[in-house]
């Protein structure tokens, strides 16, 4: 049944790329330039005069270069490579599923995964996506072997993956006090002890070298990039609440102060992140609509952005990756997203609260969702920041579906 899925969910992608290959855009993300610069040996950079940065998390960019070092420079290759790790995130679904519900979880866990619309399209284009999802889903999957066997070194398999995906997403590193307290309570303090000592250095091995590497660059410690200070002020501003509202997206606004010109790119980050402190500390009664309509947003079952308000948005926001969202193709899709997304969101909360009750192992799977909430409540959310978490949420739909099938065959059963 598994394989059957794995091969119809590949056969959905291979279709797509058939009859709408021309929408995967090689400048949909910052990461293709930073590729070409790779490939031309100029470096880790995406700026004009090709001097070093670290504005983006590094993995993709890297991963990217080596896609077009081998096939050249095209979308397709990339999404055919990406369909490759979408087969790796499933198996790990389906892996996790079963530990929490059996094998029908399971099967059904990664059904939902594989022919989830959006991720359909979103792990075919050109960004991080697909990448960040099979790191971080073989990550959780094996810190619940590390914790079942009691083994460093599937503590140790857990850290390096999680670190791996840091270095595409950082927020991967809020995952780690989770699962070392959940290793605590399962295991007892000592054993967790040494497990979660030994994820910790696997975590960070992946990470110091571009640790050593952006100090060398900036002269001072920058763990993995520099984006913090910017998005941290897209997602707190005067006039984002009102554009998520609207179904825009926060990196559109066009109410932020201009950037001063001069400032190196440690200095710009850090002029950003005061910008957006100011704003929250001088304007605390905004706070209760801003953080609402942040995490409504982030978990909203329609497929944002909504619109392109081009009338509002800074003019630079705007290309022609930025306007597929106008396409009658996107449409559809809106509606495909709204129709499969809002029944498998409302058993996935139903989900929780039944494995949480059944004394299922489910600490790792909302570490992760606590971590894209809590990450993208500080800073600005989006159906595609959020879409990581969503194969977690489906596993509890699938256990959801099946405790009610479970039910409902009880209830008929005395009848026959």
């Amino acid at each position: 049944m598994l394989i059957a899925v794995i091969l119809l969910a590949v056969a959905a992608r291979l279709i797509f790329i058939l009859f709408f290959g021309q929408t995967l855009i090689l400048e949909a993300s910052g990461y293709d330039v930073y590729a070409v610069n790779l490939l031309a040996g100029h470096g880790y950079t995406r700026m004009a005069d090709l001097r070093p940065d670290s504005d983006l998390p590094p993995l993709y960019s890297f991963a990217l270069a080596g896609i077009y070092a081998l096939f050249g420079r095209s979308a397709i290759p990339v999404a055919l490579v990406q369909i490759g790790m979408d087969v790796i995130s499933w198996l790990a679904i389906y892996a996790i599923g079963r530990r929490i519900g059996g094998e029908w979880v399971g099967l059904l866990a990664a059904g939902f995964t594989a022919f989830y619309p959006y991720l359909l399209f979103q792990n075919l284009s050109v960004n991080d996506t697909a990448v960040f999802i099979m790191l971080l889903t073989t990550g959780v999957w094996a810190a619940m072997v590390a914790q079942e066997k009691a083994s460093w070194r599937w503590a140790a398999l857990s850290g390096l993956l999680l670190g791996v995906a840091a270095l595409t997403k950082t927020l991967a590193i809020l995952v780690l006090p989770f699962v070392g307290l959940w290793w605590w309570s399962k295991i007892g303090l000592r054993r967790a002890t040494v497990l979660t000592v030994v994820l910790g250095i696997c975590f960070f091995a992946p990470i110091l070298p571009w640790l050593i590497r952006n100090y060398q660059v900036q002269g001072q410690f920058v763990l993995i990039s520099l984006n913090d200070g910017s998005n941290l002020y897209q997602g707190n501003n005067s006039c984002v609440a009102d554009l998520l509202w609207n179904g825009y997206d926060a990196q559109w606004s066009n109410c932020m102060l201009p950037e001063p010109a001069g400032l190196t790119e440690v200095q710009l980050s850090a002029w950003n992140r005061d910008q957006a402190l100011a704003y929250l500390r001088e304007n605390p009664n905004d706070w209760l609509r801003l953080f609402a309509v942040k995490l409504w947003t982030q978990w909203s079952p329609e497929l944002l952005p909504r619109a392109v308000p081009t009338d509002v948005a800074a003019p630079k926001m705007i290309n022609e990756a930025v306007m597929q969202y106008e396409s009658p193709l996107f449409s559809v899709a809106r509606i495909a997203h709204l129709i499969y997304f809002t029944p498998l969101w409302l058993l996935g909360f139903l989900g929780i609260w039944r494995a949480s009750r059944d004394g299922k192992p489910v600490t790792p799977l909302l570490a992760v969702l606590i971590a894209l909430t809590v990450a993208y409540l500080i800073y600005h959310p989006s159906t595609r920041y959020r879409s990581p978490g969503d194969p977690f949420l489906f596993i509890f739909s699938a256990y959801a579906v099946v405790w009610l099938w479970h039910r409902i065959r009880i209830r008929i059963q005395p009848q026959n």
